[in-house]
């Protein structure tokens, strides 16, 4: 093992590379659908049909 290690060379911080990210991260957010709607509707029947079934087969009924 060596004690006496280089240390890491330093990363370029380019500022073009931030302008290209920014460009990037605007494009992306103009032409991708947020809409997750039935992503989330299709996730929580897979996940509670059996609470859903549960739900029709016995009626509900809360304490007061």
């Amino acid at each position: 093992m060596n004690r006496h290690q280089k240390p890491p060379q330093p990363r370029c911080t380019n500022p073009a590379y931030r302008q290209a990210f920014e460009r990037l991260d605007k494009a992306l957010e103009e032409n991708t659908p947020s809409d997750n709607y039935e992503k989330i509707r299709l996730m929580r029947q897979a996940a509670f049909a059996d609470v859903d079934a549960a739900e029709r087969s016995h009626p509900v009924i809360l304490p007061t």
